[in-house]
């Protein structure tokens, strides 16, 4: 306890030391704080499923070594569940969308249409009412019941406990409600109810050939994942003929459901955490220089300390204790910081700042006191007593001091140039991506999620009529260019595929030519701001079951397909019908920036069983018209909401959201670095000038100028910061191995980045020189002189 008041008197002796010093303990440790929160959420905190290592989601494999992990057949899954004794549950997991109609306003949403034994895999227990029954997904029997989750319940139905057993219009049909689920049981948020995935008798359903599902699946107790996956591997093996000869290579693979659902933001977080260790550790070094600058003018006090009987353990004690409170209050203010960014950071996932991020925020303040507390301690503890109790001792330091304020300075400037390039990289690989031609005109348009329910629309004919209607309403809107609709949405996240051939070819691939798909109707390619390259565009009369079919290609799949003949008229076969090739458009990046333009066609939306999303053109700007587009539908419609308004800007811009975050935290991070390795190169340039204030009196009284003073001390200063930039280029070396596979159409080893990295933190060293040079070649020979 004493310890601690004499510590809390020197801090108050010394406010602006203190007040210096735990802001940059609590900007690092705020950061590591931060970080750990969402890594804790996402990486550490244990799905709320009963025993969750247990549940699998089960993929078909396109490569036979995990790496082309893809979506589940009919058959395939059917092979699994027949025959596979690994797991005690299977279940299909399939995405759907339906309109929620009755006396509020319709709604869209979206959820999963999952077997019989989806809440056993999990073993979620419903908070009301059952789970699905075994019959509840068997062909013939009544399959109109729902189980709604819990945030549905209360924010549609008002948390009304009489909810089991009503009937709710999804997709104007009746559906009995039959359970609510406990809260968060679901973890994808944006999923609001679970029906039942009746297999039919559709040919796709059983076919080895057409990956459409999910798989989701519970281990027997005492079984593996590696057990798992060698028997699918077997079952594959044994079961080959049956396959189509394209999936010879293919396997199958159970991936643990939190590996699978944390696995695309692991990388980033741990890269961020990286990031802002960098940081703490700047700051210690920072706080450490400090330190050994206060301790150098408390040797004398130490000396006397230990001439009147202190043992060096008991000065180590007290000077560590000052250490240790001023990191515990940089771990206050930290938590305050952590908790004011918790909604920056929440983007990778959920940052709840609980016990164990205050358990590790706690042992991080305590670690780094140490750290940074320990080397000025053990430097005090051991003084000369001979020369520092002389009067001519006052203020002298000696070279371990010197050299050791000189080793932090050096790792503060390599650990900020580790960290500067790997940012500029980054930079540079966004900035590359974000200006990567789409293929499209993302500007003035305007996307809406719609789903025509099959009781009303139970054809591709009426569905179409519908649409024709509404696009002719929506286009004799002011300030609308074009309307149109597509299944899937340019960098929306999804992407559809299946091959197709030419009619009458022989020598082509056995299945055909891979291809992705899309359906479209209405205005669809001016919609997009597509280019039509030749042939023509989808006409209304294609959007008719009667009419010839005609199809649209792309121009990678025309460079596929027919790539040394004119590809206008000639047919070719698509889902096992014949189509014939009408036209010719611009390639899209559909899957992402990132993601080279792949091959495509486009049929007409009257031969979908789906619909997907509006897209319309507007003159003006697009969110303003999307109240009026969503109110001239359900003029038409009464029961057909639309959903998920967004610009196509918008679209583009959330595919590379995650970069962008990322991006824009790590360069906070290396500006906060490169700010505190220049701050502590300052510091410690002071700290120099003050002790050889003496010398540099002598100097120029014997004649040297102020230039001379100057070069002596910016030399010095540069000298240690060559130095770090030498220790930190080898660094950064090694860190472009971590983030390679994170950077787009930029080298690793890219000279504009180190270089400018490199220049730019020798200006801010030679700036931070500059100052106390300065003030060295002012100083006046007879003052110095007298003083000593």
């Amino acid at each position: 306890m004493n310890d601690l008041r004499f510590a809390f008197r020197q801090m108050l002796k010394n406010p602006g030391f203190t007040a210096v010093a735990v802001l940059t303990l609590a900007l690092g440790i705020g950061a590591n704080t931060a970080i750990f929160s969402v890594i804790n959420g996402v990486l550490l905190k244990s799905l709320p499923y009963e025993q969750p290592g247990q549940v699998v989601m089960v993929f078909e494999d396109e490569t036979g070594d995990g790496r082309g992990k893809t979506a589940v057949s009919g058959g395939v899954f059917t092979d699994w569940k027949e025959q596979s004794k690994s797991f005690e549950a299977l279940s299909v997991m399939a995405w759907t969308s339906m309109n929620l109609t009755g006396n509020a306003q319709p709604e869209r949403l979206d959820g999963w249409q999952v077997s019989a034994s989806f809440l056993g895999v999990l073993r979620i227990t419903p908070l009301l009412g059952r789970g699905f029954g075994p019959d509840d997904d068997l062909l013939g029997h009544d399959n109109k019941v729902v189980i709604i989750t819990h945030e549905l319940w209360k924010r549609r139905f008002g948390a009304d406990a009489t909810i089991v057993g009503r009937t709710i219009r999804l997709n104007n049909e009746p559906h009995t409600v039959i359970g609510v689920l406990p809260p968060k049981a679901i973890v994808d948020p944006s999923r609001q109810f679970l029906v039942p995935y009746v297999f039919g008798t559709e040919e796709w359903q059983k076919s080895r050939g057409d990956q459409r599902f999910l798989a989701l699946a519970r281990l027997h107790a005492g079984v593996s994942v590696e057990q798992a996956n060698a028997e699918l591997k077997a079952i594959k093996q044994r079961l080959s003929p049956l396959y189509p000869k394209g999936k010879e290579k293919w396997s199958a693979i159970a991936v643990p459901l939190p590996e699978e659902m944390t696995g695309n933001v692991k990388p980033t977080l741990l890269m961020l955490l990286g990031a802002v260790g960098f940081v703490l550790l700047i700051a210690c070094a920072n706080i450490a220089n400090l330190l050994l600058a206060k301790a150098a003018s408390r040797q004398k006090e130490m000396a006397v300390r230990t001439a009147l009987g202190a043992s060096r353990w008991r000065v180590v004690r007290l000077v560590v204790t000052e250490s240790l409170v001023l990191a515990v209050l940089g771990g206050v203010f930290g938590v305050a910081f952590a908790f004011w960014s918790a909604n920056i950071f929440s983007t990778f996932g959920e940052a709840n700042l609980d016990g164990r991020v205050l358990a590790f925020t706690l042992l991080l303040s305590l670690g780094t006191g140490v750290v940074f507390g320990l080397v000025p301690a053990l430097q005090v503890s051991a003084p000369d007593l001979n020369n520092t109790l002389k009067e001519g001792g006052r203020g002298s330091t000696s070279g371990t001091h010197n050299r050791i304020r000189g080793a932090l300075i050096v790792s503060e400037v390599a650990l900020a140039l580790t960290l500067l390039v790997g940012a500029s990289l980054l930079l540079k690989s966004f900035w590359r991506l974000w200006r990567t031609p789409t293929g499209f005109n993302a500007k003035g348009a305007l996307v809406l999620d719609m789903s025509l329910p099959d009781a009303k629309y139970p054809d591709g004919e009426r569905r179409a009529r519908f649409l024709h209607q509404v696009f002719q309403r929506l286009e004799a809107l002011p300030g609308v260019e074009a309307a149109s609709v597509t299944t899937t949405t340019p960098m929306g996240g999804g992407s559809l595929g299946s091959p197709v051939s030419v009619e009458g070819r022989a020598n082509q691939p056995e299945l055909g030519y891979s291809s992705s798909y899309d359906f479209v109707a209405g205005h669809y390619f001016r919609a997009m701001g597509i280019p039509l390259l030749r042939g023509r565009d989808f006409a209304e009369r294609d959007n008719s079951t009667n009419a010839p079919r005609v199809c649209v290609f792309n121009d990678a799949l025309v460079k596929k397909v027919f790539p040394d003949e004119d590809p206008i008229g000639r047919r070719i076969r698509f889902w096992g019908e014949v189509w014939e090739v009408g036209g010719v458009v611009g390639s899209i990046r559909h899957n992402g920036l990132d993601s080279q333009p792949r091959e495509r066609i486009y049929l007409p939306q009257v031969f979908c069983p789906w619909t997907g999303s509006l897209v319309v053109r507007t003159r003006s700007q697009p969110l303003a018209l999307a109240e009026t587009i969503g109110k001239a539908i359900l003029a038409f419609d009464p029961d057909q909401p639309v959903s998920n308004i967004r610009t196509l800007e918008q679209v583009v811009a959330g595919s590379v959201a995650g970069r962008q975050l990322t991006l824009m935290l790590l360069g906070i991070f290396s500006g906060l670095a490169l700010g505190l390795a220049g701050i502590g190169l300052y510091g410690v340039m002071v700290y120099a000038v003050t002790q050889r204030t003496h010398e540099i009196g002598i100097r120029m009284a014997l004649g040297a100028g102020r230039s001379d003073v100057l070069k002596l001390v910016v030399r010095q200063g540069m000298g240690l910061t060559l130095l770090g930039v030498g220790t930190g280029l080898i660094g950064a070396l090694a860190l472009t191995r971590v983030i390679a596979n994170q950077l787009y159409e930029v080298n690793t080893i890219d000279p504009t980045a180190f270089g400018g990295v490199s220049l730019l933190l020798a200006v801010v060293a030679l700036f931070a020189c500059y100052v106390p040079a300065r003030r060295a070649a002012k100083v006046d020979p007879m003052e110095a002189l007298r003083y000593e």
